[in-house]
């Protein structure tokens, strides 16, 4: 769910362009290409886009069918965007280029043809078809390879090459008929099955991810990233630090929505680094500043950088428990980061940027207020139970009717009450009887209304923002197709290691191993806890280099079931699928903070290049400013109550309390601050109070609340800081 990397109009604008290329592949495109290949895109973008919109409300197609129509047209749209090297032409497609495309799009005709008899014949394929799964694989890798880098590619390839070798080694002699047939029934699980490309992955990216990305494309139009920035000033601008949690604010709510951090980074950051540069902040701490926000931003609900649709998908658990279950750990993730920047700004004497130079909140809100609409129906029909897919839906037409010119308003108005009423007409025209209207599909007439009345009053009214035409529309669904390329291809190479897991059970032998190395330890606790330290470093290694959506899936694959190998582990959960759930909320969150933990920590590099600080420095200082994110996935596998699982209102309430007390002792430990400098006893004893507050239970919480009363009395004693 990338950020819009269209050209830029600017010098401001070609520097953020320039630092997107240096630290983000996925920016690398071709962005001086002819008019006609332009319109030839654009249409193609345009029509994916409407398909996608059209089956989100009527219903997908076959599984085959719908991921195949999505992988194959993103894959020859990359050979036609994305340049062979980053030296490789930017203002032509060379014939190489075209050729791959056409292929790509001739497998994806292929996969539609052939699809009925493989399902017919339970997944047998012919020389010809082993052939073109062989062509389909070389094409996913080189695509993922243009568009992410070689990081997944590498992965993915290894993965392929064990996969052989392990289907192969079972005979104690080779000819060519069985090599043939390891060939075919290797090509068909990762091609032809839902296992391999097609499989959950390219599944979610089909569904969901493709309508969330459109939506950010809309919402970036909208003025959403604007609102987001005037909200994050007004609120917390002129405070201490201010420029600081500016970046903090602004950063986690635009991270949340664009799905990459490193795009994050380079966007807000042209705003923010300089900010806090100029009020007083090191170059170092600034870059690590937006760095850690950005990457937080992944964990932050209602979206979750679109990798809580692919764990609710893999987990087969309504994607609410998910955000419900990502709200706690977020709130005390962004407080630690929050409460060290404010830290530093007392420590150093830094100052906010005065009222006068600020637009008040009323402004903003009365500017750009009516854009949080579309948010506020997402999260009703999310949480009305509707399905993901639905509600992207209809938040995009949320966002195009409050921000729509005149005649796009009434056009979209008249194209969705005609397809609320679809099987009314359908049925009319078939001369069927009418079929009844539930409520639930009269209330969608309520997301026409509300968008629309607020158009027409603000207009009257004369407040006009960001308007958006037919034109606009069209820009939005080409942003947004071409955004969704990169997760597209990633999804296309995880699909291969995720297959070849599959088909030889790589990830439970690498599990077994784990858990045998761990069980030379003879107390369970200290056996879990050295387990969990191993299973948090596989995360992180997996994870360094790779987008959000990939890292879930590969950590879920390879390093979540080493937990749900221990004993102890399980008896903590209490159930199974409690177990599973816990196992893999612990391995995304550290899988994502790969981007933030040196010697691959890109977040924090784009950071640093921006800032013009040392890139491994700002790194670290990016891991100091996440520390309550590396804390608090121990804590949730010991108290599921911060997950919101199978707790009281008392529980959470508690929970609450004690982990924002607690990250804040983390946060004075780490800055070695509390109205005056602390010495290191002071500070390891703020750490030592962090984790009994953290940790679940009442004598750990008592430990806790003492330390913290003992810390506060002693700085009681100093002066406190002038205002």
């Amino acid at each position: 769910m990338s950020q819009d990397k269209s050209v830029p109009a600017s010098d401001d604008d070609r520097e953020v362009k320039e630092a997107l290329e240096k630290f983000d592949r996925e920016s690398l495109v071709r962005d001086a290409l002819p008019g006609l290949v332009v319109k030839f895109v654009t249409g193609l973008a345009v029509l994916l886009a409407l398909f996608h919109l059209y089956t989100s409300f009527s219903g997908p197609l076959v599984d085959v069918a719908q991921r195949s129509i999505h992988l194959y047209t993103l894959l020859g749209l990359t050979f036609i965007l994305y340049p062979l090297t980053r030296k490789g032409a930017r203002d032509r497609v060379p014939w190489g280029d075209a050729i791959l495309a056409v292929l790509a799009f001739g497998v994806g005709i292929y996969m539609l043809v052939v699809s009925d008899r493989v399902i017919a014949s339970a997944g047998r394929i012919n020389d010809v078809d082993m052939l073109v799964g062989f062509l389909a694989i070389l094409l996913v890798l080189d695509a993922t390879r243009r568009a992410t880098g070689w990081g997944l590619t590498l992965l993915a390839t290894i993965f392929l090459i064990y996969g052989f070798y392990a289907k192969l080694s079972f005979y104690p002699q080779l000819n060519e008929s069985i090599i043939l047939a390891t060939c075919r029934q290797v090509m068909s699980h990762l091609v032809f099955i839902t296992e391999g490309l097609l499989g959950t992955a390219i599944g979610v990216s089909a569904s969901y991810i493709i309508l969330f990305i459109l939506f950010g494309a809309f919402l970036g139009k909208s003025g959403l990233g604007q609102l987001f920035n005037d909200l994050a000033l007004a609120v917390a601008g002129h405070t201490r630090g201010g420029p600081a949690k500016v970046a903090v604010i602004a950063s986690g709510f635009l991270g949340s929505i664009n799905g990459s951090a490193i795009a994050n980074v380079v966007t807000t950051g042209a705003f923010t680094i300089p900010l806090m540069k100029r009020t007083g902040y090191k170059p170092n701490f600034a870059g690590a500043v937006e760095a850690s926000a950005s990457v937080g931003g992944q964990i932050l609900p209602p979206i979750m950088g679109a990798a809580a649709f692919i764990m609710a998908e893999v987990l087969s658990v309504p994607y609410t428990q998910v955000v419900l279950a990502g709200i706690i750990p977020a709130l005390l993730f962004y407080l630690g980061v929050l409460f060290q920047v404010h830290l530093r700004a007392l420590r150093n004497g830094l100052e906010g940027i005065p009222r006068s130079e600020l637009t008040p909140l009323k402004a903003v809100m009365l500017k750009r207020g009516h854009l949080l609409v579309p948010m506020v129906v997402l999260l009703w029909l999310l949480f009305d139970g509707r399905a993901p897919f639905f509600a992207a839906f209809w938040s995009i037409a949320a966002t195009v009717l409050i921000c729509g010119t005149r005649r796009v308003t009434l056009g979209i108005s008249a194209i969705l009450a005609l397809l609320i009423f679809e099987p009314q007409l359908r049925a009319l025209f078939a001369g069927y009887a009418q079929p009844n209207m539930p409520v639930s599909r009269w209330s969608l007439f309520l997301i026409i209304a509300v968008p629309v009345a607020l158009n027409a009053v603000r207009a009257k009214l004369g407040l006009v923002a960001e308007k958006m035409d037919i034109a606009e529309c069209r820009d939005a669904m080409h942003d947004g197709v071409r955004n969704a390329i990169p997760v597209a291809v990633a999804c296309g190479a995880v699909g291969i290691i995720v297959g070849i897991a599959t088909l030889t059970g790589i990830a439970l032998d690498a599990a077994d191993a784990v858990v045998t190395l761990g069980q030379q330890i003879p107390i369970p606790m200290i056996q879990l806890l050295v387990t969990l330290f191993l299973t948090m470093i596989a995360s992180i290694v997996l994870g360094m280099g790779l987008p959000s959506i990939p890292t879930y899936i590969i950590t879920s694959t390879m390093a979540a079931p080493i937990l749900l190998n221990l004993p102890l582990f399980r008896e903590l959960a209490g159930s199974n699928e409690t177990a599973i759930f816990v196992a893999h909320m612990f391995v995304f969150y550290f899988g994502l903070f790969a981007n933030l933990t040196p010697p691959v920590a890109l977040a924090a590099y784009a950071g640093a290049g921006i800032s013009g600080g040392s890139p491994n420095a700002t790194g670290f200082q990016a891991m100091k400013l996440a520390v309550a994110g590396f804390v608090v996935p121990y804590m949730f596998v010991f108290a599921h109550s911060m997950l919101m699982i199978d707790a009281t209102l008392g529980n959470i309430l508690w929970v609450v309390v004690t982990g924002v007390v607690g990250v804040l002792l983390l946060a004075v430990a780490v800055e070695g601050y509390l109205r005056r400098p602390l010495n290191p006893f002071w500070r390891l004893l703020a750490a030592v109070g962090a984790l009994t507050l953290i940790y679940p239970g009442l004598l750990s919480d008592a430990i806790g609340a003492a330390i913290t009363a003992v810390l506060f009395l002693l700085a009681k004693k100093t002066q406190p800081a002038t205002a």
